[in-house]
């Protein structure tokens, strides 16, 4: 079955605004992504339940919280809602929105150039959220801020919260907080957790932007 006009449109503006710095569809999907080694951009051309048309959210998702599914980490949300009324109406439309998306994955490139950049950032944000802390926390240990890294850890274990997810990302902590001080250590369990986390969500093994120190702990 043929995909809907507002959808093509959207594919058709994707390939020529996003795809050329580096992008890749998720099959057939509007969801495009960077891949950055051991984060992934993601650009996501939102349907509405009600409307034909789109949203646009652009994010980060950090691959050293190992999953099978890719997760907003940091960003979101960048334009509302733009409704499909015409093939005409609608192509200017989709071209503006790849045309923001294409700005957004480089302004995240930039943002999030180094694990030290990511910490930067996490510490501006007041009001971090436990994932918040932890990738701030494995970030700065990442960069060698081992006591700033320590303390975000031991935050995160402190916290009341008691649900299951909360749960494991403390024992997830705790283990981490053990290998902190050993940079070497410490790295190669990060290379290690973002490589099967690679693995779960189908990316290539080598990502063309790899890091020095991923590449080095990489098996």
């Amino acid at each position: 079955m043929p995909a809907p006009a507002h959808s093509r449109l959207i594919t058709v503006a994707a390939r020529t605004h996003v795809r050329p710095l580096g992008c890749v569809q998720k099959g057939r999907s509007r969801v495009w992504l960077d891949d950055q080694g051991w984060w992934v951009g993601m650009v996501e051309f939102q349907q509405s339940s009600w409307s034909k048309g789109s949203y646009l959210n652009v994010g980060a998702c950090f691959l050293w919280n190992e999953k099978d599914f890719l997760s907003f980490d940091a960003g979101h949300r960048v334009e509302g809602f733009h409704e499909f009324i015409s093939d005409a109406q609608f192509a200017l439309a989709a071209t503006f929105l790849a045309e923001r998306a294409g700005q957004e994955v480089l302004a995240l490139r930039e943002r999030f150039a180094s694990p030290s950049h990511v910490e930067a950032w996490m510490a501006a944000n007041a009001g971090l959220s436990l994932w918040g802390h932890y990738h701030a926390a494995v970030a700065a240990g990442v960069s060698g801020a081992v006591d700033q890294s320590r303390q975000l850890f031991e935050k995160i274990i402190a916290d009341p919260h008691d649900v299951p997810w909360a749960i494991n990302l403390k024992h997830r902590c705790e283990a981490l907080l053990c290998s902190v001080q050993n940079g070497a250590e410490f790295e190669a369990e990060i290379a290690s957790m973002i490589t099967r986390t690679r693995r779960q969500l189908g990316l290539a093994e080598h990502a063309q932007a790899m890091p020095a120190w991923l590449r080095q702990h990489d098996s």
